[in-house]
């Protein structure tokens, strides 16, 4: 036995050196393969590639045209997840769960993100924004992918589109060929039909809306009727008429004279909420 034991010495040494080998091959493998997924992973979705595809539909956002290669000798686990908002308020987050890619294959990649616009209206700041500005809608992806069992590799990514005001084109006009008196013919009752075009994503919920009559030609700056009532949140163009209600007297029993108007309109979310929006329209009649 005495004499196996450098025999025995130099096999470990042997088998000792041959793992070691082993280790900074596979270790060398693994940072070669792993530098060029790095490659590939990055160019996925960026600005020069074609086919990464984002659509929104109403109340989803839809992500297409993914295509992530395996370019690495070992399998690769892969996982896409992000959140999306619009002016810092969160509307949606996703995770498509894991992947298992195999060397040389590739995965197509999906992803229908449902929207919840619900707390862009929460959102104070970004809703003033929305109102009569574009918002930046925001979608933040991490892609999260593992070299089974030797290393991972996480990018994150930032794309933005710029999606159109609530309000877009907002007017407003006085209808004065409609005018009616009042049942008590003490107030004359003045449509003033408001338009605008709704280019976001938002089509649900309401705003309250104040119209107050500030001056009349030929007299000071003042109230001189109101109008109050709901606007709907509708996609697209959309015309809404309320009756402004504003006291005989005021026009001195002459009718509705010819001349600028100024129509003050607030909007907020309820009737006692805090105003969202003020803006002052000028009216030739």
């Amino acid at each position: 036995m005495v004499r196996e034991a450098p025999f025995i010495s130099k096999a470990l040494k042997l088998v000792s050196l041959a793992i070691t080998v082993a280790i900074i091959a596979i270790a060398s493998t693994a940072a070669y393969s792993g530098y060029e997924e790095y490659g590939a992973l990055a160019s996925v979705g960026s600005a020069s590639s074609s086919q990464l595809n984002a659509v929104l539909n109403g109340t989803t956002l839809m992500i297409s045209g993914l295509n992530v290669p395996n370019k690495m000798t070992y399998p690769l686990t892969l996982e896409l997840l992000g959140n999306v908002s619009i002016d810092n308020a969160r509307v949606g987050n996703f995770d498509t769960g894991v992947y298992l890619i195999q060397p040389g294959h590739s995965q197509g990649i999906n992803v229908s993100i449902p929207l919840n616009y619900g707390a862009l209206l929460n959102s104070t700041e970004a809703l003033q924004k929305a109102i009569s500005n574009s918002s930046v809608l925001t979608v933040n992806t991490t892609v999260a992918a593992n070299m089974i069992p030797l290393l991972g590799i996480n990018i994150t990514k930032s794309t933005n589109m710029t999606i159109g005001p609530i309000l877009g084109d907002f007017s407003a006009n006085l209808n004065t060929s409609g005018a009616q008196l009042s049942s008590d013919r003490e107030s004359i009752m003045i449509p003033v039909i408001l338009s605008w075009n709704n280019l976001s994503p938002l089509s649900t919920g309401s705003f309250w809306l104040n119209a107050s009559l500030a001056s009349l030609p030929g007299k000071p700056t003042g109230s001189y009727g109101s109008a109050s009532g709901v606007l709907n949140l509708v996609s697209g163009k959309n015309t809404k008429i309320f009756d402004l209600k504003a006291p005989v007297n005021d026009f001195g029993g002459r009718g509705i004279p010819s001349g600028t108007y100024s129509i003050l309109i607030s909007l907020s979310q309820t009737e006692s909420s805090l105003v969202l929006m003020q803006t002052t329209r000028i009216v030739n009649v």
